[in-house]
């Protein structure tokens, strides 16, 4: 982050790439009005993290945010320091970048698959130098909250804050992703599947004054919440994968291309069955997935290990046993999905008997 001129202050709205990304000029100066329309002191007892290379500007940063009660704040200079102060309960992150001995894509991801911090649904604002690094897909697609083009006035990044105290936008679950979606609208292809709604702790605190107590409980329901639906994510991801290989096939696609989907399901199988292995252990109850999808494994690596690619018998078989892995992880009596179940132990034993012969 740098100071912005006095005339122009920059921020960007959204990410770069998306339909709802823009760039937002403020004209004119920010005065001690752009307080007016807040409360006293509204942000007493939140704790930031700032991560800013340039001292100067800290200084500048830590003054705006003074009159709104913002006092707890942990000044980081370089990535290692971030980690560490990233590892305590915090309500706001702000990161430029660049920070040096700092990845920020891993960063971000770390935070929002739990590896760092308490709290995956910390918000978390990305500062950029300019429009090309903003364009780069480590940070486009870092999972924060918002992007900021420098150069960033303090006071709207006072905004900024505000306006996420208020609102947040739901996180996109995907096998390598877990962050805000940056779609404007919701669209009805399938994709908007992995969306789920998140709490926004620093509402909670700001607006609604909860306990800390309570806030932790949003937190671990939260943590659980997400941890289901990345289970679900998984099984999305294999679907869409056997299905494709159908396609591939009525098109008449190259033998590499299907290859290439079914190195790409292996990979996804292992994983799902290692993610619901840890679920049955963490909660106690029993999880039929993880036989499934290492049948799933086996039998797209022999269809990719075949001089001719897999048969339209093995992409049947895949398809069934997709199908079945839904239906383990989460029946409900009277559907498809718990007739489905019934059927599971004769689709394994299909299966088991195909490569058996194979």
């Amino acid at each position: 982050m740098r100071p912005a001129p006095v005339t122009v202050a920059q921020s960007r709205v959204d990410m770069p790439g998306h339909s709802t990304g823009m760039l937002v000029r403020h004209r004119g100066f920010i005065t001690s009005d752009f307080y007016s329309d807040m409360s006293a002191e509204p942000y007493r007892g939140v704790r930031l993290v700032l991560g800013e290379p340039d001292p100067p500007f800290c200084k500048v940063v830590t003054s705006a945010l003074f009159p709104l009660g913002l006092r707890d704040i942990s000044v980081c200079h370089e990535g290692e320091r971030v980690r560490q102060a990233a590892a305590a309960t915090v309500d706001v992150i702000v990161c430029d970048t660049k920070l040096p001995r700092l990845d920020f894509k891993t960063f971000a991801q770390d935070i929002r698959q739990g590896r760092v911090g308490d709290n995956p649904f910390v918000v978390l604002i990305a500062t950029a130098r300019d429009e090309a690094e903003a364009q780069a897909d480590r940070i486009s697609a870092s999972g924060a909250d918002e992007l900021m083009i420098e150069p960033v006035h303090p006071l709207m990044l006072v905004r900024r804050i505000g306006l996420l105290s208020k609102e947040r936008k739901s996180f996109v679950m995907t096998p390598g992703y877990v962050g805000p979606t940056r779609r404007a609208e919701r669209r009805n292809d399938g994709s908007d599947d992995n969306l789920v709604a998140v709490p926004n702790t620093l509402r909670a605190k700001v607006v609604e004054q909860k306990s800390t107590q309570a806030i932790a409980g949003m937190v671990e329901a939260g943590r659980a919440n997400l941890d289901k639906e990345k289970a679900v994510s998984g099984l999305r991801v294999i679907a869409r994968m056997t299905r494709q290989l159908t396609k591939l096939q009525d098109q008449g696609a190259a033998i590499d291309d299907s290859r290439a989907v079914l190195h790409a399901l292996t990979r996804m199988a292992h994983e799902v069955a290692t993610q619901h292995n840890a679920l049955a252990q963490e909660s106690g109850t029993a999880n039929h997935v993880p036989p499934i999808a290492e049948r799933i494994a086996r039998l797209a690596a022999r269809g990719q290990a075949a001089p001719g690619g897999p048969t339209k018998t093995e992409i049947g078989l895949l398809i069934q046993l997709s199908d079945a892995a839904f239906a383990a992880f989460a029946p409900r009596a009277g559907t498809p999905e718990s007739r489905a179940l019934e059927a599971v132990p004769e689709i394994v034993a299909v299966v088991d008997g195909y490569l058996a012969r194979s």
